[in-house]
Formats: structure tokens, sequence, C-alpha cells
């Protein structure tokens, strides 16, 4: 039953009530026109609450005009004289801008689309969902400059106590002075980096992480003695489970002695098994309990989370060893990481990605090196003249200054290996550069080593959830058959028609932090609900992004310029009704005085 079936009903029974107890008075005059009276009052007090409207025919001059919808970020500069409407939904623009139609929203421009030539978007734009409702309307958009602040940001939001935690982005200083970055955890300074005056930087921030649990860090941008932006950084430090190593050596040599010291003083439970001579290997065991390694097998090989190991030596393994091998990295997702130690040309499935060239050189070559996802070059380090071939199966890890390969990584079936050709790492130690060495082989080992099967699989669709703003979850699995609750909320997932095994739900937060997704009462994901204030910058970006999108995408609208008559519905002014009521309810209130 809808909204003015039900003011009619309502109205009826009010209507037939009012005429019984006229009726019904001892006093019978002036009956009729008492009847007629509250029919009138009653009919009157109904039209105050349904809209009533009446056909119109209005000349006008179809498609003749332009519009201006006026949008934060614009310029009074921009508005010029050609403008025949200018619209807003923001009443603090419209404050400011008092000619500016005020619009409860874009659903009213398009009332106007007959009349509208062309409608210009001022400002930072709209969103996606805002933009659908103008797609009957032609649209034009300038993007006004970029903001100033923090155009893109990346940060880890999982990792294992001990790692090292990466904020890395880019900030636009329009200011004439520098802007200092700071990264604050635990109300202390942990790094900091200086953008200078007028210019749009990259910026890269890292710390070291050692508590567990849930975590937020601000990173605060300071301009002299002014706070102009304080962001939160929200993360989950996990506890470290010990991650299990076991190196093959075909030699014991200077690179695995170091490698295997390092992992064990990081919490790495290791073990070492390196060939001494023909029929005499070595086993070490480090931060775990003792295994047989004189053959490997598959049972063995599953106690492992990777596998480091030379070339050569992983290349004479017996045919049991090595189809164990492959069997526990292609079924199973055990890890390798491949140091080229020798020149052999003898084929290996290790290998069969890693297609190695050899420059001729005297010697070794000294060179700086450039890690994945880290923006400033390691210290000087000797290395081979031999480089990996660049594929479109694999993912390039490391580089030297001229852009050669030198680590990459590729899929193994449920495994990865990761391939190297360098072999003196250890001389960073040596030098005292454990910082590079450390990242180095943290990349290898977090590119191969094997993966724990995730819990569920939970994406948060938007990228800066904000409290009171409409948060789509999308989950990938099995079938839910659990209900979803998220702080203390029931929700209803709905199933992809397209995509019979991914759900997706929209929520709306209503408290700023962690939030919870619980399926069958256990916590199958966390996210976080940030201040409406955060990310501004983040959000103007992407409203311009998309705004210019929606612009370059719309459909061509023909719009033809020529006088027309016009059926429109033209309401009629409440002010009459309410006169109306007043002379009904005047007129039986002094009937009643007068009959006393």
């Amino acid at each position: 039953m809808n909204w003015i079936i039900s003011v009619i009903i309502i109205s009826s029974i009010l209507a037939l009530i009012s005429i019984w107890l006229e009726y019904r008075r001892s006093n019978r005059r002036y009956l009729v026109w008492r009847i007629l009276a509250c029919i009138i009052a009653i009919g009157a007090l109904a039209c105050l609450v349904l809209p009533i409207t009446y056909q119109s025919q209005t000349q006008i001059m179809k498609g003749d005009n332009n519009a201006v919808l006026l949008t934060e970020g614009y310029t009074k500069d921009s508005i010029s004289n050609n403008y025949k409407f200018i619209f807003t939904t923001d009443k603090a623009i419209k404050e400011a801008y008092p000619k500016a139609v005020l619009l409860s929203g874009l659903e009213e421009v398009a009332q106007h689309r007959s009349a509208i030539k062309n409608l210009y978007i001022l400002g930072y734009g709209l969103s996606t969902d805002e933009l659908k409702t103008l797609s009957h309307v032609a649209t034009t958009y300038t993007a006004p400059k970029i903001p100033a602040g923090i155009q893109t940001i990346d940060w880890q939001g999982k990792l294992k106590a001990g790692e090292q935690l990466q904020v890395q982005g880019r900030f636009n200083n329009t200011a004439s002075k520098s802007v200092k970055l700071v990264l604050k955890g635990l109300n202390t300074g942990l790094d900091s980096v200086n953008i200078a005056a007028n210019q749009t930087a990259d910026f890269e921030l890292a710390t070291h992480t050692k508590s567990t649990g849930r975590q937020t860090f601000n990173l605060i941008g300071i301009s002299g003695s002014d706070t102009i932006t304080n962001e939160t950084l929200p993360f989950i430090i996990e506890p470290a489970k010990p991650v299990k190593v076991l190196m093959l050596s075909a030699a014991p040599n200077f690179e695995t002695n170091f490698l295997k010291n390092w992992l064990s003083s990081n919490g790495y439970a290791v073990a070492a098994r390196a060939v001494i001579s023909k029929d005499k290997i070595s086993q070490d065991f480090v931060n775990m309990n003792k295994l047989p390694l004189d053959r490997l097998t598959s049972n063995l090989l599953a106690q492992f989370d990777a596998v480091i190991g030379d070339l050569s030596a992983l290349k004479t393994l017996g045919g049991p060893e090595s189809a164990a091998l492959k069997q526990q990295v292609t079924l199973n997702g055990l890890g390798v990481i491949v140091r080229a130690d020798s020149a052999d040309k003898n084929a290996s499935w290790l290998q069969q990605d890693f297609a190695i060239t050899t420059v001729a050189a005297k010697g070794q070559l000294t060179t700086a090196l450039r890690l994945q996802n880290q923006q400033a070059k390691t210290a000087v380090l000797n290395v081979d003249p031999s480089y990996i071939n660049s594929r479109s199966n694999t993912q390039n890890l490391v580089y030297d200054t001229q852009n050669h390969i030198l680590a990459s990584s590729a899929m193994a079936g449920a495994g990865r290996i990761a391939f190297t050709t360098l072999n003196h790492t250890y001389t960073w130690m040596l030098a005292g550069n454990g910082k590079d060495y450390s990242a180095l082989w943290s990349l290898l080992i977090g590119k191969a080593v094997r993966k724990a099967a995730p819990m569920a699989n939970w994406q948060i669709a938007s990228a800066t959830p904000s409290v009171s703003e409409s948060v789509k979850l999308e989950y990938q699995g099995t079938a839910l058959t659990s209900s979803i609750t998220i702080d203390q909320s029931v929700l209803a997932p709905q199933q992809n028609r397209f995509v019979p095994y991914s759900w997706s739900v929209t929520y709306w937060p209503n408290q700023i932090g962690w939030q919870q997704v619980r399926t069958g009462g256990n916590t199958s994901a966390l996210w976080y609900t940030y201040a409406k204030s955060n990310w501004n910058s983040l959000k103007i970006l992407k409203k311009i992004a998309d705004t210019k999108n929606y612009i370059e995408n719309q459909p061509k609208i023909n719009s033809v310029t020529k006088q027309i008559q016009q059926t429109a519905k033209v309401e009629v002014p409440k002010f009459y009704f309410y006169l109306i009521l007043l002379i009904a309810c005047s007129f039986l209130w002094i009937e009643r005085k007068l009959a006393i």
C-alpha cells in the first residue's frame, strides 16, 4: 500500500466519523453546512500532506541553455555569465555563493535536462554513484589543479612480528615551505622525510615491528609549526611462526654459513646439509630438532616451508630426491630459492623459467642494487657478470644500476621458485651493511616461502572506508552457510549472478576503528573504518578521476535547439490549502460558540 492510498483511506475514515458526530447532535441548525465544512477541512488537511499538481503548457528554448554544477574545490572566477542555471548540492557552497540553487539531490538536475544544452561540472567532481544520475544530461568537466597532500599511499595491512613496516607514497607540496612527513607510532617518531617546497616527490618511511595485535600508526605532515595532515595507518602484526628452512650446499662456503647464521638469529628454524666429500655430508640444526637429512623424501620436505640451495647441489640430487622435491613444490606449495653458483648447462626443471646470459668481463663487477618495492639503492656489492633474462611469466626482484636482472621468481604449480645469480652477499655483512643483507634475503624468502591457506577470502572494495558511508565487502570461496555479522549487525550477502562463488555485502559503519566480520560466530576478517576527515586528498583525487572517466566514456547526447511547447507538472502552493483549512475550522468553531 503506497502513501497516497494510505492518506486517502485515513482521510475517508476521519470524514465519516466527523459526519456521524455532526449528524447525532441534537441541534440540527446548519447541519448541511457543518458536514460540508468537516469534509472541506479534512480534504484540505490531506492536500497539505499530498503533492497536488496540475498540467501546464510552457514555452522554452529546448537545449539552448548552459548550466553549471558547483562542487567542492570550484573557484568563483570559473563561473561565467553564460550559465542559465547554477546548481549545487552542498550547503556550504550555497552559503558562499547565494546565487546557486541548492538541490536536495542530483535527480533534480534531470528534471531540467530538456532545457539544458550542456551541464558544466566545476570543482573536484562527483562520485561514481552520483554521476549515474546524470546519464541523460550532456556533461562537460574541466579538472582543477591537483590539490596539495598525499597523492598515493601504500603499506602492508598484515605483517609478522619483527618484519619491517614500509610506507610508500607520493606527496604534492604546493607551499613555499618544505613539508616534513613523520611516521609516528607508540607516541614516538619512528622515521621521517622532507618534501621540498613546490615539489611533488615520492617518499618511503620504514620501521621494524615487535609487538603483536592490531596497531594504528600515524603519518603526520608538518610545515613549519603547523600540522597540515594527520592520517591513520592501521595494520595487524601476527605472531611470527618460525619458518622452517632447509639449506642444501654442494660444499661448505662463506655464503651458506653467513646465511645460516642470519636465519638463526632472526628466528628461523634451519636445517643445513653440505657435501664434504663423495660419501660424506655435514648436517647442522638450529632452532629445531634433528632430522635425517641423508636422503630427501616427500615426508621430510613436507616439514619445511622453503628450500635454499646451490644450483649445483640441486642438480646432483638423485632421481627419487629430485622427484620428491618437485612433488612438494608443484603440489604442496613448497618454495625454493636457487643460487646459480655454476655455469652448468645441464637442463633442470628448477631453471626452465630462468635463462641466464653471461657477459664477457674480467672478473667480478661492483655495483649497487635496486630491490623490488624499495626506492633507495643498496650499498655496492661484487656480482658475477651473469644476468637473468626477463620473461612474461616471471617477476623481477633485484636489478643492478644498469637494469640487469639479478633475481627473479616464477610460479611452479602450487609453489614458487626464486632464482638469483648473487653469490657474494656475505660481503655486505663483513662491511657492516646488515640492513641491505636483511632486506635482500627477506625479499627472496618472502617471495618463495610456502603460503598458509587463508581462513576466508574477504576483500574491502572501498579504498578508504569511512564512518557513516557505505562500505562494500566482497567474499570469494565456498558457499556461505552461516550468517554474517558485523558489529552485532546481521547482514544478508548477495550472490553474484555471474560468479557463483562470489558474494557481496554493503555495510554502513557507525564508529571509527576496527570492524570484525564474523561468520558462524568466528572472526573471518578485520578491517578499519576511518574518520571522514582522513585521506581527504585521496578522496578528492578519486572524485576527479571518476568524473574525468565518466565524461570520456559518456554516450553522445544530442540536443536540438528550438522553441517548443512543453507540458510540465506544477505543484499547487500549500498556502491555499492552509487558507481553506483555516476558513472551514473557523466556521465550525464559531458555529459551536453561537449554538451554546
